[in-house]
């Protein structure tokens, strides 16, 4: 009697089964994988903007504390960190470049693409906005003429 009651009762998954919990899980990664895509898009864009905003601080505490002039030097596909007056007549400088997908736009400084600081002060003497863009997602990181570095996402 055992013997004909696992004949009728077999165990296992049927290929209908099967199939059908594949369809729902090929559905729920289409819809899924774009939403993801996107917040590593955005993600990987504010870690360059927090970088920058950590760069422009490390000239301002390294100006202000060790009372050595000093800027970030801002362009379309990157910045480059100086000591000196002004870029132009920088003594030592360190370029950092963007992602080739990535671009700095609308830069809004006070006295055009430099962020100074004079030797021996925390307040820039340049302060201003940008934007950080991927073409899908922007930051705005700011400067205000306190000092004060911080960005938002657009």
């Amino acid at each position: 009697m055992n013997r004909d009651m696992s004949k009728n009762n077999p165990k296992g998954f049927s290929l209908f089964e099967i199939l059908v919990v594949i369809g729902i899980l090929l559905i729920l990664s289409v819809l899924v994988f774009p939403i993801t895509l996107q917040k590593a898009q955005k993600t990987k864009l504010e870690s360059y903007a927090n970088q920058l905003k950590t760069d422009i601080y490390y000239q301002q505490k390294r100006s202000a504390y060790k009372e050595i002039p000093g800027g970030v030097y801002i362009r379309n596909n990157g910045y480059t960190i100086f000591d000196g007056e002004s870029y132009s007549v920088a003594s030592e400088t360190h370029q950092k470049n963007l992602p080739a997908n990535m671009s700095i736009t609308s830069i809004n400084l006070t006295l055009g693409n430099e962020i100074l600081f004079p030797a021996g002060k925390f307040k820039p003497s340049v302060y201003g906005s940008l934007i950080l863009t991927d073409g899908t997602f922007s930051v705005l990181l700011y400067i205000n003429r306190e000092g004060l570095i911080d960005y938002e996402t657009l």
